[in-house]
């Protein structure tokens, strides 16, 4: 990784302190966002692996920023000429290790969209389509890392040069340049789907604008994933001023799209925080929350297709126990619930009547 220098030297700006400032605070909005909606969904009993995974990529992004607040003290956001050998070699360094967390947290939180949206939406095609996206997302992903950790050999050639030899960086280039572009495609598909998913879904057509431009987030992701891939360049000379530049893009990219996806499920949050785990019934439905979306149809008590069976009413029952929200649920639904429910309690109060009948008779023999 020798370099030339250059003649005039550029001037010694310093772009660490934004780098660092952005950093913090996008980090503390995802944070923010991703231990609300993992408390309510928590509180609800209705965790599932969309919210696993965002919770991993919060915790993995914490840690890139730890990383990142570093090697600013170590000169990160300067031009390499004008940083010792060491310092330069440190930010190199943590350079690496958070473009080694980078993929998985992006790969991870495009999962947890699309798993989030296979709860709200099963049908054969979504699966198909989320599952593909998915499987495209793992490879295209972790081509990058095999290629960073393939690159240097030792490891440690690719911030010390003298240690041993490296492939040309083209080839770690273009595999982020194919990264991006399947990021891309990526971010369009969560955007959009949300649109044609809630479209059919009987909530507020207020709600249903909301929710689909708190998604659309994931088209500015896009605009920064774009910016990032452009401000790579082919060339690897000034690493630890380009590479800040490129971090910069990396971390707007990762934070806007964590804050996107769980701002989609703000509405729970709210009526959380203001109801309670008992919200008063609505009208509105949010769509199916099951988990078994994932994989396979819904549960009973969500087909809305189709004749009703003891086991609908048993898992209609169940779900009301595990303080599901009905109200997020169709008016079909919440009637069967309540219809359930009373016709229970009228089960009951017959029992008690005839009871009542038969230990008066039993007296009236004595």
């Amino acid at each position: 990784m020798a370099s030339t220098v250059p003649n005039p030297l550029p001037p010694d700006v310093n772009k660490g302190p934004l780098f660092l400032v952005l950093t913090c605070v996008l980090t503390f909005f995802s944070c923010t966002a991703t231990a609300l909606r993992y408390w309510v969904r928590k509180a609800h009993r209705q965790l599932g692996w969309d919210d696993h995974l965002i919770l991993a990529v919060t915790v993995l992004a914490v840690a890139r920023m730890g990383l990142q607040v570093a090697s600013v003290y170590h000169g990160n956001g300067r031009h390499v000429w004008y940083l010792p050998s060491s310092e330069k070699k440190w930010v190199i360094m943590a350079s690496w290790y958070t473009q080694l967390i980078l993929f998985p947290s992006i790969c991870m939180l495009k999962m947890s969209i699309a798993l989030l949206l296979l709860r709200i939406k099963d049908t054969p095609k979504t699966k198909i389509t989320m599952w593909t996206m998915m499987v495209g997302l793992i490879a295209t992903n972790l081509l990058p890392c095999i290629v960073l950790l393939a690159e240097c050999s030792p490891v440690s050639a690719y911030w010390d040069s003298s240690a041993g030899k490296c492939w040309n960086a083209k080839i770690r280039i273009y595999s982020i340049y194919l990264q991006v572009a399947y990021s891309i495609l990526t971010d369009l598909i969560c955007s959009l789907l949300p649109i044609v998913v809630l479209w059919n879904v009987r909530i507020p057509l207020r709600d249903k604008f909301l929710v689909c431009g708190l998604m659309s987030l994931g088209l500015i992701a896009t605009t920064c994933a774009a910016i990032r891939a452009s401000s790579l360049g082919t060339s690897v000379v000034d690493l630890t001023y380009d590479y800040c530049i490129a971090a910069i893009w990396a971390n707007t990219e990762l934070h806007l799209a964590i804050i996107g996806a769980n701002c989609a499920c703000g509405r729970s949050i709210y009526k959380y925080f203001r109801y309670g785990l008992n919200p008063p019934e609505t009208t509105s439905d949010s769509g199916n929350r099951s988990r078994t979306g994932y994989f396979k149809a819904s549960e009973p008590s969500l087909n809305l297709t189709g004749g009703h069976n003891t086991q609908t009413t048993s898992t209609i029952m169940s779900s009301k126990e595990e303080d599901i929200e009905i109200g997020n649920y169709p008016d079909t639904i919440k009637k069967q619930t309540e219809f359930t429910f009373f016709e229970s309690r009228a089960e009951s109060q017959e029992e008690l009547r005839q009871k009542a009948k038969a230990e008066e008779a039993g007296q009236q023999y004595r």
